[in-house]
């Protein structure tokens, strides 16, 4: 456990050095003043930080807020010899989780102690959740909220909780919620009622909409992609579930001017706002997936060879070996958890191309599907080399859209859904 005693007093800091001596695995380090200990912990995570209030130059108030701004999982705890509610409240409403009055008393000291060092280990362990709702992870906290809409009164509780709240500074909430909201008034127009889940963790809020059986699935996905293109969404046996990834301190810093050619110019332009770039993302990802992916060449070759026989011969075996090699690629798109809505929309697509029954099927549609899978199989090259090899996209998600747009363009072609339009029709969004 890291441990930074903050006080401007050296007595006062080797009082918490002594008082600290009866617990083992433990570093601890001194900062004279407010302004020292938020560059110290610019440098370095502490687990828990002793901040004095009373100090020259930056006092523990204002510290506390500027550490607690970019580093939310470090424990600070007040010291002070003002025992008033007033200085209590500030440090507490400015990130502090406790407030302690000199002179401390050791026995009341080394109990709280044990208890803080208890949580901050409990919270650096991995959370799972085998009962979880959403379908990304079983990660979460074990607290879940659950929103019954049953009225548009009480759906529009869930609109009032999430963007009335200042508590989630997440930058898509507003059109997650309106798409739920949409959704919600036509499951309420057909007499169904449904249930929003809301799970989290430290990145993410998980919105689950269950059950999501009166609206075709074709409907939702072309919704999302016409008025929520960056939505993260899987949907799988009747729930549709967002992640919303929840915000992270921006940090402004100088860079120098560089000349991009026009190609790289064309990859910058595709981007979302304050996404993950390409070389954060390759970083940050296990080297045995980033091996599958490199080798994956090949795989899209042959896929693409396989794709031109069928748009000359149009045979039901041709579209079985596509589908064979596509879910290669599917398989190791599925390890890549940024990317979960795209693995399942590719996924989708190959079990609609398997269950295809060709015989059926008008043959000048055979040529139009070929012709528009070749140019999706282009697109996903493209992809792959700007993400995972050359490593230029600015932005991961950048293509996120196009490419599901292009899978529902290509069920599109032998799907002739009237309920599926009606439901499209009868969709409100404000």
């Amino acid at each position: 456990m890291k441990i930074l005693i903050v006080d401007d007093n050296r007595d006062n800091r080797m009082t918490v050095e002594l008082l600290l001596e009866e617990f083992e695995n433990i570093e601890t380090s001194e900062a004279k003043d407010g302004q020292e200990a938020v560059d110290m912990c610019k440098n370095k995570h502490y687990d828990i930080i002793f901040m004095d209030i009373m100090m020259p130059n930056v006092d523990g108030i204002k510290a506390t807020k500027i550490i607690k701004a970019f580093d939310k999982k470090v424990m600070i705890l007040a010291l002070s010899a003002l025992d008033d509610d007033e200085s209590k409240n500030q440090m507490l409403s400015n990130g502090a989780e406790d407030y302690i009055v000199k002179p401390i008393e050791s026995g009341l000291f080394h109990q709280r102690m044990k208890n803080y060092l208890q949580i901050v280990e409990l919270r650096k362990r991995k959370l799972y959740n085998i009962n979880a709702t959403n379908a990304f992870t079983e990660e979460i906290y074990s607290r879940t909220m659950v929103f019954n809409i049953s009225t548009l009164q009480s759906l529009s509780e869930l609109w009032d909780y999430y963007l009335n709240n200042s508590y989630y500074q997440i930058e898509s909430l507003e059109d997650c919620i309106r798409m739920i909201y949409a959704y919600g008034q036509l499951i309420l127009k057909k007499d169904n009622t449904f249930t929003i889940v809301a799970e989290e963790n430290d990145d993410n809020l998980y919105l689950t909409l269950t059950p999501l059986d009166v609206i075709g699935e074709l409907v939702i996905q072309r919704t999302l992609v016409k008025n929520y293109s960056s939505a993260v969404f899987i949907l799988k046996d009747k729930e549709l579930s967002f992640r919303l990834p929840k915000a992270k301190p921006i940090t402004i810093e100088k860079v120098e001017k560089i000349e991009v050619t026009d190609y790289q110019q064309d990859i910058l332009a595709k981007v979302h706002f304050d996404k993950t770039t390409a070389v954060e993302y390759v970083d940050n990802t296990a080297v045995y997936v980033i091996d599958k992916i490199e080798i994956l060449e090949n795989t899209l070759r042959e896929v693409e060879v396989k794709a031109i026989d069928f748009e000359k011969d149009a045979k039901k075996n041709t579209l079985f070996e596509i589908t064979e090699l596509f879910m290669e690629y599917i398989h190791v798109v599925e390890e890549l958890m940024e990317f979960e809505h795209f693995a399942y929309a590719l996924k989708t697509l190959n079990e609609f191309m398997r269950n295809l029954d060709i015989e059926h099927v008008d043959p000048a549609d055979h040529k139009k599907f070929a012709l528009l899978f070749i140019l999706l199989l282009d697109d996903i090259g493209e992809w792959r080399n700007n993400i995972f090899i050359k490593q230029e996209a600015n932005d991961v998600h950048y293509l996120d859209s196009s490419l599901l747009s292009s899978c529902l363009q290509l069920q599109s072609i032998f799907e002739k859904k009237e309920v599926s339009q009606q439901d499209e029709d009868d969709f409100e969004l404000f």
